[in-house]
C-alpha cells in the first residue's frame, strides 16, 4: 500500500547552498489540475454566493439603519441596546457570522487555485542542513529577544505556557515538511505526542475544574477541531486521514470524556479515579497493543479514517498508535497538577532552592541522556517502534526544566504563543497554500529567488491562517450560544442553505 506522504520522505543527504539553488530552480513546474470540478465543490461555492448576497444585503440594510439611528434619543438607543445585549440573536452576531463564511470562502478559492487547479507552479523541496538550522537559530533568537514577557504571576503549564510550547513546534513541524528535513524526524515524532499530552491534560483539567460536560461542550470542541479539515476535505477532493491530526485530536477528546463522564459527581474519590484510570489504560492496550483489535474498533469508521481505494486503516492505526499512551500522561500530569504547582512553589521559596533544583535535575539529565542515547537517535522504523512507550520522558523532561523556577513559570514568548493559538490553521494550510500537492512541493511565486520566496510565501501562508483562525472561532461562537433551542435553530437553518445548495446543483446541472 502506498504509505502516506511522511512515511514517503526519504533521507536525503545535505546539499550545498548552491546546490539547493540549482535543484529549485531546475524543479521548477506547473503541475496539472488534480481532476474535473467535483459535486461538492458545486455545491460549498453556491452556499457561498449565497451567504455572500446575504451578508451584503444586511450589511447595506445595516448600513441604512445606523445612520437613521444617529437622530434618536440617547435613551431610545440605551433602550435598544439592552435589548439587543438580552436577545439571543443580535443582528451584529449574525452579521459577524455570515462575514466569517465569507471570508472562509474566499480563502477556499485561494485552496481551490492553489492545490486542486495548480495554478501556481511547484518546486521539489532540497534540504540544506545549514540553512534549515541557521533559520532555526535565527527564528529562537529573535523570538526570545524581542517578544519575552514577564508577567506577575504564572502557574505550572499555564496557557500562554503551553500555546508558547504549541507554538515553537508548529515552527518545526512545518519547516519539517518545507525543507525535507527528514533528519528531524523523530524530534518530529516527539512534538506531535507533546500535543497529544496536552489534549490529554487540557480536557481533563477543564472537565475537572469547571466540571462542565454538557453537550455544548462537546458540540464547540468537535466543531473546532473539524469543521475547517471538513471543508478542505472537500474543496481539495482529499481524504480526511491526510489531516490525521485532526482525527488523532478528536479521537483523544473523546477518550477523555467517556473517562471523565460517568459518575463525574464522584470524581473526587480517589478511588474512583485510581479506578477510571486503569480502566483506561487496559481499554488503551486492548486497543493498540492486542493485535488485530484495532482493526475490529475502527472498522465502523474506515471509510471516514481510512487510507486508499478502497480505504485501510493501517494508515490511521499506525498514526493514533504511536501516541496512544500520552494522553494517559497528561491527564495524570492533570490531576496531580495542584500538588505539582505546590511542590514547585516550596522548593522556589526554600533557602536551598537552587541544591533542590540541581538534585532533581541530576535525577533527570541522565534519564533524558539515556533515551537520547538509546532511543532518539534511532532510524526511523526503530524508533517508531519504542516512541509509544518513550516518548513521555522528553516531555516530562521539557515540563520540569520550562517551570522549574518561578520566573520561568511567568514567563512566556508571545511571537510562539500567539503561533500556538493557530496550529490547526497553520498545519491545515500548509498542505495546500504553503505546500502542493499533498505537501510533495514547495508552491511557488517567485521562481528565480528561492529564499525570498520562502518569506512571501510564508507571510501569505501565516496571514491566511491567522484569518481563518478568527473566522472560525466567530462561526463557533455564533453557532453554538448558551440556549439550545437557539443553537439547534441555527444549525438546521445552516442545514437547510447547505442541502439547498446541493438541490440547486442537481436541478440546474451547475457548471
Amino acid at each position: 500500500m502506498k504509505q502516506f506522504e511522511e512515511l514517503e520522505i526519504k533521507s536525503m543527504s545535505n546539499t550545498s547552498l548552491q546546490s539547493f539553488l540549482t535543484l529549485y530552480r531546475e524543479s521548477y513546474q506547473v503541475l496539472p489540475p488534480k481532476g474535473p470540478v467535483t459535486l461538492h465543490q458545486k455545491a460549498l461555492f453556491v452556499f457561498w454566493i449565497i451567504i455572500s448576497f446575504i451578508w451584503l444585503l444586511k450589511r447595506f440594510t445595516s448600513n441604512k439603519t445606523s445612520s437613521n439611528e444617529d437622530v434618536r434619543l440617547d435613551v431610545e438607543k440605551n433602550a435598544k441596546e439592552n435589548e439587543e445585549k438580552n436577545s439571543n440573536i443580535s443582528p451584529k452576531s449574525v452579521t459577524d457570522a455570515l462575514f466569517a463564511v465569507f471570508i472562509i470562502g474566499w480563502i477556499m478559492v485561494f485552496y481551490f487555485l492553489c492545490d486542486y487547479l495548480h495554478y501556481f507552479p511547484k518546486a521539489d523541496r532540497v534540504y540544506n542542513r545549514d540553512l534549515f538550522i541557521f533559520l532555526s537559530i535565527m527564528l529562537f533568537l529573535v523570538a526570545l529577544s524581542f517578544t519575552w514577557t514577564v508577567g506577575p504571576s504564572g502557574k505550572l503549564l499555564n496557557r500562554d505556557q503551553t500555546e508558547e510550547w504549541k507554538g515553537w513546534m508548529q515552527v518545526m513541524f512545518v519547516w519539517y515538511h518545507y525543507f525535507r528535513a527528514a533528519e528531524t524526524y523523530n524530534a518530529v515524532r516527539v512534538y506531535i505526542a507533546a500535543y497529544v499530552f496536552m489534549t490529554g491534560f487540557g480536557n481533563f483539567s477543564f472537565f475537572w475544574v469547571r466540571k462542565d460536560y454538557s453537550l455544548r461542550r462537546v458540540l464547540k470542541l468537535l466543531f473546532r477541531l473539524n469543521f475547517l479539515v471538513a471543508v478542505v476535505v472537500l474543496v481539495t477532493d482529499n481524504q480526511y486521514i491526510l489531516y490525521y491530526i485532526c482525527g488523532m485530536h478528536t479521537f483523544w477528546f473523546v477518550t477523555v470524556y467517556i473517562m471523565m463522564r460517568p459518575f463525574h459527581e464522584l470524581n473526587h474519590v480517589k478511588k474512583v479515579m485510581l479506578a477510571k484510570f486503569v480502566l483506561y489504560f487496559v481499554v488503551i492496550y486492548v486497543i493498540f497493543d492486542v493485535p488485530n483489535v484495532a482493526q475490529y474498533v475502527f472498522l465502523p469508521f474506515s471509510n471516514l479514517l481510512g487510507y486508499g481505494d478502497p480505504p485501510t486503516l493501517n494508515e490511521w492505526i499506525f498514526r493514533s498508535g504511536l501516541d496512544h499512551y500520552v494522553t494517559l500522561i497528561g491527564m495524570i500530569c492533570a490531576y496531580f497538577h495542584p500538588n505539582l504547582e505546590k511542590q514547585l512553589n516550596f522548593i522556589n521559596n526554600h533557602r536551598n532552592n537552587i541544591a533542590i533544583n540541581i538534585l532533581i535535575s541530576i535525577v533527570i539529565f541522565p534519564i533524558l541522556v539515556l533515551w537520547y542515547k538509546y532511543v532518539f537517535v534511532l532510524s526511523k522504523y526503530p524508533y517508531n517502534v519504542l516512541h509509544p512507550y518513550t516518548s513521555f520522558i522528553p516531555i516530562i523532561a521539557y515540563v520540569y526544566f520550562r517551570n522549574s523556577t518561578s520566573w520561568l513559570r511567568r514567563s512566556h514568548c508571545t511571537m510562539f504563543a500567539y503561533l500556538g493559538k493557530i496550529t490547526l490553521e497553520t498545519y491545515i494550510s500548509q498542505l495546500h497554500i504553503y505546500l502542493q500537492n499533498d505537501a510533495k512541493y514547495i508552491l511557488v511565486y517567485l521562481p528565480e529567488f528561492p529564499l525570498v520566496n520562502f518569506i512571501f510565501n510564508t507571510f501569505i501562508y501565516l496571514y491566511i491562517a491567522n484569518l481563518l483562525f478568527h473566522a472560525t472561532v466567530t462561526l463557533n461562537e455564533f453557532i453554538f450560544p448558551s440556549d439550545y433551542k437557539e443553537m439547534f435553530k441555527r444549525i438546521l437553518v445552516i442545514a437547510g442553505l447547505v442541502a439547498g445548495s446541493y438541490l440547486v446543483v442537481f436541478v440546474t446541472h451547475f457548471v
